[in-house]
């Protein structure tokens, strides 16, 4: 009688593992509420005042990145920069990563100009967020999903 030697293939473990993330994936995404909510009950919480989604800002960073160590980040905001109509601060907050508000750019009227770029940190595939605090005490917000291949906070 021969025995037939069972083995794992790579076939067997990638079917496995698709299956088991698919079913992962989808199970969270029934329960996590939908992300527009979130991120305005975050700012809500972190500033105690509801932000107004705003085609004034504009976030861009990269669609997709290698490594969550250092994701290139640029950040303008359309404001005349004046006593009457100016940007006081913007914060960047990323709710994935273990220190959500990743950094903050204060700005002031008539002697700098709302733009910054830089590089940040993400933990894992999330939506940034930018939060504008207008001269008014209003808060613009906009966000932008970014997906990295690596944990860049530990």
């Amino acid at each position: 009688m021969k025995i037939k030697p069972i083995g794992v293939t790579r076939r067997t473990v990638l079917t496995a593992a698709v299956a088991g993330s698919t079913g992962f994936a989808s199970a969270a995404l029934a329960l996590s509420p939908p992300l527009d909510d979130y991120a305005v009950d975050l700012v809500k919480q972190l500033t105690g005042k509801t932000p107004t989604a705003s085609d004034r800002l504009h976030l861009v960073m990269p669609r997709t990145f290698p490594n969550g160590y250092t994701v290139p980040l640029t950040l303008a905001i359309d404001s005349p920069m004046t006593e009457a109509d100016h940007v006081r601060h913007v914060s960047v907050l990323a709710p994935r990563n273990p220190l959500i508000e990743v950094a903050t750019f204060h700005f002031v009227p008539q002697r700098s100009e709302p733009r910054v770029s830089t590089r940040i940190r993400l933990a894992e595939p999330q939506y940034v967020l930018a939060v504008a605090e207008m001269n008014d005490g209003t808060l613009l917000m906009t966000e932008t999903w970014v997906e990295v291949a690596t944990n860049g906070c530990k």
